[in-house]
């Protein structure tokens, strides 16, 4: 009888086809697995996936043994097997039976985790691979109410990591890493794996008014065994010293010597103000709005309780700067004048404190990104270099210092440092973005785009990863692509006035000027970015009248850089060349030496610099200006062109009267992904900016700027389609 069956199923082909539709699913189901697990997808997902691709194997079944194919290539209905007819298994049929029921035992062991996936057999691998003498402090546990205790935990955790990575010879899992672990379950082995670290330490607080108590304890990822644990009941006054206890218990459990000043430094220490620390620090960490300015506040005060404190101010000076910049909470010129004082005053008290360093390196860094002047880069660089230099394990520092050297054009050494940064730090979304940027500016854009997606797989609340993967799109020419990304990441709501001036480029060269207002109009706090705003508003309609007049009364109340711009492109829109000049004068005096300083990072002044001095009359200095821009932005063997560069370079030459070669520079533009005719630094499109007047007549511009604005027709129609 059993014998009979095997037959028919031989004659219908039922046992070849569930062999391969098995092996096929199977290898489709490791394929999906191994995404899964790389990609943090929901848990269920694995089992989902083969339950789908099982529920397919007896629909094919089924077809296999109802329906054969005629002799004409028809299908039809299997004709009944003849009488006494009887089909031998071959030893093909026998194996595929074999492999059938090994794949099924195989898939359903690995979905209920008996045997871990193939994947996760790699990261075993890997995992066992982490030195002996490797160790990450996972984030504490709040078990106070009383209010900002998680901050203070947040803060221990992180004196904790900071003591152990003083240990020259064990390997210590930077913050970033160890953080991204909060509040979620994740299997130790999987932690460990992913941070390619042997050991854990875990952790719980309990604040009860002067009382604390602190649990830790040492765990082996390993197998799960309970090196060491302790529980220390003190005063808050004692606070401090349980995080070298806690250090010292760990490294004598991985028979290691705590080296260094740490256990004889800063011994007693007033509670309330250590407490002001770990809770400032904690803050400053998160970069949202009322993170930052509680983190602010409480630097203030820790000054006040210590004013001997070199990293006290080093973090006032931060707070106050990405205040300034990241949400323009603050006039930048103030903001940057205290900051710069902060500094000053840190580094004077400990000129070997790597935070005051750190500092340095960021006031000095944003400062080169809103004036665009080159030294201010070169400040912000010699202090991260002296941040690494005295601290060489530093992932803060050595993120800091790549972001700098991919800012100064070295693309290569800022992905070796930023590779450096992770690790130690693995998991540090910071260095994360700065290889991002840096594979974006040497030109593999597809490569920074999928590393992005990756980030915003890590974590889906960062918002500077989406920022950057709108940016990266829109460089690529994806406007409509771009805008959901630009939209979720602080634009469309106006949270964040950096995103909405992003969001708003997109709408105006999408032609949806509507939109692009709206968006704008919905800046309204804080009052730096809502002034920005305005102006944007009124250049985006070609006001610019009311952009010169808006402007001087804004600058009128402080100095930042950006009035000083709206200004002068104010002045210039409007034929009022000699109120342009002054701006220039005032502002930018090294554009008019006889060699004129330029840096590729900002190429917009020098050109509007240039055409100011053609309506002068001054063409040698004009000369000078346009003769340095297409130096520095001149191609390299090896290097990455960006379109911006070529868009200077074209305006240049158009400016010089070189029509063809302004052409050759926007048709290669325009093939390299360039689709925003309507430049939102200056409010005005391509085919009416005074710097192409020499272009504007030509039949090969006309022609190029209607097909760009055809394709971006294209993706207005695809961006109003989705919305329906």
């Amino acid at each position: 009888m059993l014998g009979q069956i095997f037959s028919e199923l031989k004659r219908r082909n039922v046992i070849r086809v569930a062999g391969v539709y098995s092996v096929t699913a199977w290898g489709l189901f490791q394929i999906a697995k191994t995404v899964f697990e790389t990609f943090s997808f929901p848990k269920w997902a694995a089992p989902l996936t083969l339950s789908l691709l099982a529920m397919g194997l007896p629909i094919a079944l089924i077809i296999s043994w109802a329906f054969e194919r005629g002799p004409e290539g028809t299908i039809q209905r299997t004709s009944p097997s003849p009488a006494g007819a009887k089909t031998r298994l071959s030893w093909v049929d026998w194996a595929l039976l074999g492999g059938v029921g090994l794949v099924v035992a195989i898939s359903l062991a690995q979905v209920t985790g008996v045997l871990p996936s193939l994947s996760a057999e790699r990261a075993t691998v890997v995992g066992a691979k982490a030195p002996e003498k490797s160790v990450a402090v996972l984030p504490f546990a709040n078990y106070s109410a009383a209010p900002d205790s998680e901050f203070f935990a947040d803060g221990l955790t992180e004196e904790v990591i900071n003591s152990l990575a003083q240990i020259t010879d064990l390997k210590v899992a930077g913050r970033t890493s160890a953080f991204y672990f909060k509040g979620k379950n994740e299997d130790l082995r999987e932690i460990g794996r992913r941070l390619g670290v042997a050991h854990v330490v875990e952790g719980s607080v309990r604040r009860d008014g002067d009382t604390l108590r602190v649990t830790a304890q040492l765990v082996s990822v390993k197998d799960g065994f309970h090196i060491w644990s302790k529980t220390y009941d003190r005063k808050m006054d004692d606070a401090f010293a349980i995080q070298t206890e806690i250090a010292n218990a760990v490294a004598e459990a991985l028979k290691t010597r705590l080296q260094g000043p740490v256990a004889q430094t800063r011994t007693t220490r007033d509670p309330a103000a250590y407490t002001l620390e770990l809770t400032a620090r904690a803050h400053l960490r998160r970069w949202g709005l009322e993170d930052l300015q509680a983190a602010r506040t409480q630097f203030e005060q820790l000054i006040a309780m210590e004013p001997a404190s070199a990293s006290a101010y080093a973090g006032y000076a931060q707070a106050t700067m990405l205040l300034a910049q990241n949400h323009l909470a603050l006039d930048f010129d103030e903001a940057h004048q205290i900051s710069d004082g902060a500094v000053a005053k840190a580094l004077s008290l400990d000129s070997k404190s790597v935070d005051a360093w750190l500092a340095k390196a960021f006031v000095n860094r944003i400062a080169g990104l809103r004036t665009g002047q080159p030294r201010y880069v070169e400040a912000a660089t010699a202090a991260a270099r002296t941040a690494v230099s005295l601290d060489p394990r530093n992932a803060e520092a050595l993120s800091t210092y790549a972001v700098l050297l991919g800012i100064g054009g070295q693309a290569q050494a800022a992905v070796d440092y930023a590779q450096r940064s992770l690790k130690v730090d693995p998991l540090n979304r910071v260095s994360q973005m700065v290889l991002a940027r840096q594979l974006a500016q040497m030109g593999r854009l597809a490569e920074a785009a999928h590393q992005l997606r990756a980030i915003i797989g890590i974590y889906p609340d960062f918002d500077e990863a989406k920022l950057a993967l709108g940016e990266l799109l829109v460089r690529q020419g994806q406007l409509a692509e771009a805008e959901p990304w630009i939209k979720t990441g602080g634009g469309g709501e106006g949270r964040d006035g950096a995103a909405a001036l992003e969001l708003a480029h997109i709408y105006l060269n999408l032609g949806l000027p509507a939109d692009a207002d709206a968006v704008l109009a919905k800046v309204t706090a804080p009052a730096p970015a809502a002034a920005i705003a305005k102006v944007g508003r009124l250049g985006a309609r070609g006001d610019y009248k009311g952009v010169l007049a808006y402007a001087e009364a804004q600058r009128a109340k402080d100095q930042d850089p950006f009035w000083s711009s709206a200004i002068m492109i104010g002045a210039i829109a409007t034929d009022n060349i000699a109120r342009g000049r002054k701006e220039l004068d005032l502002m930018y005096p090294e554009l008019f030496l006889p060699e004129p300083v330029i840096s590729p990072n900002d190429l917009e002044t020098p050109l509007y610099a240039a055409h100011v001095l053609l309506a002068e009359g001054d063409r040698a200095q004009a000369r000078r200006i346009l003769d340095r821009i297409l130096a520095v932005t001149a191609a390299r063997p090896g290097q990455y062109v960006p379109n911006h560069w070529r868009l200077a370079r074209a305006r240049s030459y158009a400016e010089l009267g070189d029509v063809d070669h302004a052409m050759a520079e926007l048709t290669a533009a325009k093939a390299a992904g360039w689709r925003t005719v309507f430049n939102f630094e200056d409010w005005v499109w391509l085919d009416k900016h005074p710097t192409t007047r020499a272009l504007q007549r030509d039949p090969r511009f006309i022609r190029l700027i209607a097909d760009l604005r055809a394709d971006l027709a294209r993706q207005r129609a695809e961006l109003l389609a989705q919305r329906r």
